[in-house]
């Protein structure tokens, strides 16, 4: 019953904040990696974490959702500067008081490594930029294959779906901090 009660609450969750959130698809200049026009809710070989979501759980995923529209800005860390990738990251665990490294490769080597068939809410999932020699980029799991990252120049804060073909060829791995 308990699991039952967790999946559903989450399932709300993600349902309310496509309800709220609007999306247009939006050509991107130097972009990392695309964003849906739509959130996809295909399903995915990802699957509801077990148990009772914990209170750092729920304020990394809010504080994503919440962030939703943000403007990308190369070094942001902020709703009132911009976010880029890792500095999304950073901030949404930040105001669960979770303290992460700031650069994305930093971010990959720190966290706990988990396998993708594993992925649990808050989550975060890494990605090479074919782009640049050494670029990556991360997000943030939110559920059912769903992200939320910050793609690049010209871009926002938005979803994006891991299988989505970009996503699927450039995965590189996911880590966790929570």
């Amino acid at each position: 019953m308990n699991k039952f009660i967790t999946y559903f609450s989450c399932l709300i969750l993600v349902t309310l904040s496509f309800s709220c959130s609007s999306h247009k698809k939006t050509i991107y200049k130097n972009h990392v990696p695309p964003s849906p026009s739509e959130p996809q809710t295909k399903k995915s070989a990802q699957h509801q974490p077990e148990g009772i979501l914990s209170p750092e759980t729920k304020m990394v995923a809010q504080q994503a959702i919440n962030n939703l529209g943000i403007p990308y800005k190369w070094g942001g860390q902020s709703p009132e500067t911009g976010f880029d990738c890792s500095g999304l990251t950073t901030y949404t665990h930040k105001m669960a008081g979770i303290i992460i490294p700031r650069t994305t490769k930093a971010q990959f080597s720190k966290g706990r490594p988990v396998e993708k068939q594993n992925l649990q809410i808050g989550d975060l999932v890494f990605f090479k930029v074919p782009q640049k020699k050494k670029g990556w980029h991360v997000g943030i799991y939110i559920y059912k294959g769903l992200i939320i990252h910050s793609p690049g120049t010209g871009s926002r804060v938005s979803y994006g779906d891991l299988n989505h073909p970009y996503f699927k060829k450039y995965y590189i791995g996911a880590r966790r901090y929570l």
